[in-house]
């Protein structure tokens, strides 16, 4: 398709400050590891570890509306995969769920979508993960699958998403430095508590009560003393996300990985938070 020179320019502009889907933004976190995904492909419900890697890593999440697509060709369609068309999307902000200052009520950024699927997207609802758009609202999403169909369910989600990680009241986990396990008084009774490694230093300490014909109990202290105060980890959270998407699999020899009950404790409660899923 040849564009016409009005068109050439638009392009260039528009290249000039947004990144291709799929390749990071110039200034943007490490969201490229992101697995690329084709933005508008019919597709299941987000799961929630994609969710939060995409809500941590754009600066801006925003819902909105398509107003308008142009379809990109030539050499700003290069690296296209076999099926794909490549658009430039025009959207109208309904709600910016995560934003640094105020943004432009219009938004625009580039979209590989399949072919059958590019003339239908105009007037489509939509959550996108973003970088900060600049003054002419130009922005990129900031992985493959940044796009998602809007519904209310995944905007609640996202929403709860969006708040804990404003809060700050989680920690960024980094690993384990080390552990003990204490037995009780009658058998199959133990406490075991391990010491978690944070980015900026935090305490955060894992606690494991064992009791016979009880369910095994799991909480995080956030602070030196370890007391009633002591969090329950609960599935879908940013607690478990930073637990169960950074913690090793095994515990290391040099955190007490060599005590054998401290090691399987330690294993069998990595099974309980769960496997960390990313597609």
């Amino acid at each position: 398709m040849t564009s016409t020179p009005a068109r050439s320019v638009l392009i260039t502009l528009l290249l000039g400050g947004l990144a291709l889907p799929g390749r990071p933004a110039a200034a943007q976190p490490a969201s490229a590891a992101l697995p690329l995904q084709t933005a508008s492909a019919p597709s299941a419900a987000l799961a929630y570890v994609p969710l939060v890697d995409l809500s941590l890593a754009a600066p801006v999440i925003v819902r909105a509306t398509i107003t308008r697509t142009r379809r990109i060709g030539g050499e700003a369609a290069a690296g296209l995969a076999p099926g794909q068309t490549r658009l430039l999307v025009e959207a109208q902000v309904e709600a910016a769920l995560i934003a640094p200052d105020t943004i432009p009520q219009k938004l625009s950024w580039l979209q590989d979508v399949p072919n059958e699927a590019r003339d239908s997207l105009k007037g489509q609802r939509l959550l996108a993960w973003l970088s900060t758009p600049n003054a002419r609202g130009q922005a990129a999403l900031i992985a493959g699958n940044a796009a998602q169909p809007w519904s209310a369910p995944l905007e609640a989600r996202v929403r709860a998403v969006a708040t804990e990680i404003q809060t700050g009241n989680v920690p960024i986990v980094t690993g384990v430095s080390n552990g003990f396990r204490v037995p009780g008084t009658v058998a199959g009774e133990a406490e075991s508590q391990f010491f978690l490694e944070t980015a900026d230093d935090r305490p955060l300490t894992l606690i494991v009560l064992d009791r016979p014909g009880q369910s095994r109990s799991i909480s995080v202290a956030s602070s030196d003393i370890i007391d009633e105060s002591a969090t329950s980890v609960k599935p879908e959270t940013l607690l478990w996300y930073r637990l169960a998407c950074a913690l090793p699999a095994r515990l290391p020899d040099d955190a007490g990985g060599r005590d054998t009950a401290l090691a399987n404790t330690w294993t069998s409660i990595i099974a309980s938070l769960g496997p960390c899923i990313r597609p």
